[in-house]
């Protein structure tokens, strides 16, 4: 009998333990933007998330629609196909890092968006 209540207990802890890594994995951990703007060519093309307060967006016309998403290690200028989203509200986004390219002295990290899912403040 004792045998059976250690079998059934080990094999809950098992489930449990399994459950427990399937949900750390399934969850979004944002890349600082710090770490892209550092190295945007170990980011290139891979899909990751941001995280972070939108400071700005601009529209050219309705057809170029881009914003400034910064958190606490940097900022960067996402483009968007979407509606853009209002300006000191925060947001994850899911996306993909377009090749850096120089402007003047200045070189530009661009994140292409995928999704965006807005965040409540309060949280």
């Amino acid at each position: 009998m004792l045998k059976k209540i250690i079998i059934a207990v080990s094999i809950v802890i098992v489930i449990g333990a399994v459950a427990g890594v399937w949900y750390y994995f399934s969850q979004v951990h944002p890349t600082s933007i710090q770490k892209i703007v550092n190295n945007p060519g170990d980011y290139t093309g891979k899909e990751l998330a941001i995280e972070g307060e939108i400071t700005d967006r601009t529209s050219f016309f309705g057809v170029l629609k881009f914003y400034k998403l910064k958190d606490k290690s940097g900022d960067v200028i996402v483009i968007t196909k979407k509606s853009l989203p209002e300006v000191k509200s925060s947001a994850l986004v899911k996306g993909r890092i377009d090749d850096a390219f120089a402007l003047g002295d200045q070189k530009l990290v661009v994140f292409m968006e995928e999704s965006i899912e807005k965040k409540d403040k309060n949280k």
